[in-house]
């Protein structure tokens, strides 16, 4: 019976002692995290409304309220950006000054402030298409060189008079040099038949492809089609050139993704848009003279762009070097533009098509 109660006596004292810890614990004051989630939710944007599409240089009113709460507003700061605005909680009109914005997604940033504390913050994303007009222009043809018939057109440059070629399709992928003028074959690696071959670029004495879906993207020696190593990527891969400096890359949305050329981890982006809203299916890419020229995949144009901004600042209808037989295509249509920056040549092609051209942009 002593031994019992002398048991009992021990579990008294251990439950007395975790009582007193779990009560100490209680206790302690809130974490800054348990305090941020504290705040109330005070602000709200009536109009306009997220998501809603603008023009660059627009001025857009934004009605601003405050909720009913048990707490005083003393007042708000308003972030575009391009500067802070702080306004008074008794005074909420705010316009939204938009000029020098790039276009695609902006955002609007309030928050709330208390005592000096901040309270709550609201963000506002809208859309802003272009406050330009695309120059218009024609693609007129200068010569005509023969083309492989089966090559499935993914990527395309010109340098020290090769013309380099990757082609799509799983089973049929291949990166090769071509003697444009005779369409002979210098050189050709294939790719494993899982992989859908997509953009190339030079980079030094290096050679860049994407592949679609894979998120793999392979880099070679130049001279010699040696793989030097493998590349990932989250998106998928469509076009790629560069700027000199930058990789800069298309996933078959209205984005650019500007890519480190070493370790390939995005360094910048940009949304493309015209005048009347988002190009999307933004394809096989070449950087000339400053300006990133685009295929739009399933259309007869090229466009270029503001690599600052994302304007759409040429559009070049491409419809009547169609070759006879490929209009109306769906699959086998306009991709590939190579540029010889020597001689100031600009060379386009399409998937599958007999021939190579060289042309010029005629305003």
């Amino acid at each position: 019976m002593k031994i019992k109660s002398i048991y009992f006596i021990i579990f008294l004292i251990i439950a007395s002692c975790t009582g007193q810890k779990k009560q100490e614990i209680k206790k302690e004051p809130a974490s800054g995290n348990e305090q941020a989630a504290k705040r109330v939710k005070v602000i709200e944007i009536e109009s306009p409304k997220a998501g809603e599409m603008f023009t660059v240089g627009d001025k857009i009113p934004v009605k601003i309220q405050l909720k009913d709460a048990d707490i005083t507003v003393d007042s708000l700061i308003v972030e575009t950006g391009a500067a802070n605005t702080t306004l008074n909680a008794q005074s909420l009109d705010f316009v939204w000054e938009t000029s020098g914005l790039n276009v695609g997604t902006n955002q609007l940033r309030v928050s709330a402030f208390s005592e000096g504390q901040k309270i709550d913050n609201y963000t506002l994303k809208l859309r802003f298409k272009s406050d330009i007009t695309p120059e218009l222009y024609q693609c007129q043809i200068i010569k005509t060189y023969p083309h492989d018939k089966k090559a499935y057109t993914q990527g395309l440059f010109f340098e020290d008079g090769i013309i380099y070629e990757g082609t799509g399709q799983r089973g049929e992928s291949v990166i090769r040099k071509v003697d444009f003028e005779t369409g002979k074959i210098i050189a050709e690696l294939s790719l494993p038949a899982q992989y859908f071959g997509e953009g190339i670029t030079a980079f030094g004495d290096k050679i860049i492809q994407l592949t679609w879906t894979s998120k793999t993207g392979f880099v070679y020696d130049k001279k010699t089609f040696k793989l030097i190593t493998t590349l990932q990527y989250p998106t998928q891969g469509w076009g790629i050139t560069t700027d000199g400096k930058k990789l800069i890359m298309s996933d078959g949305s209205q984005t650019l993704h500007f890519l480190d050329p070493e370790y390939f981890n995005e360094v910048g982006k940009i949304e493309v848009f015209d005048h009347n809203g988002a190009v999307d299916n933004l394809n096989e890419l070449e950087y000339i003279n400053g300006l990133i020229y685009a295929n739009v995949w399933q259309t007869e144009k090229i466009i270029a762009i503001d690599p600052e901004t994302g304007k759409v600042v040429k559009q070049i209808d491409c419809r009547k070097i169609i070759p006879k037989g490929y209009q109306g295509e769906h699959d086998n249509v306009l991709n590939g533009i190579a540029y010889d920056k020597d001689n100031n040549r600009f060379y386009i092609t399409g998937k599958r098509w007999p021939v190579l051209f060289e042309v010029k942009f005629v305003k």
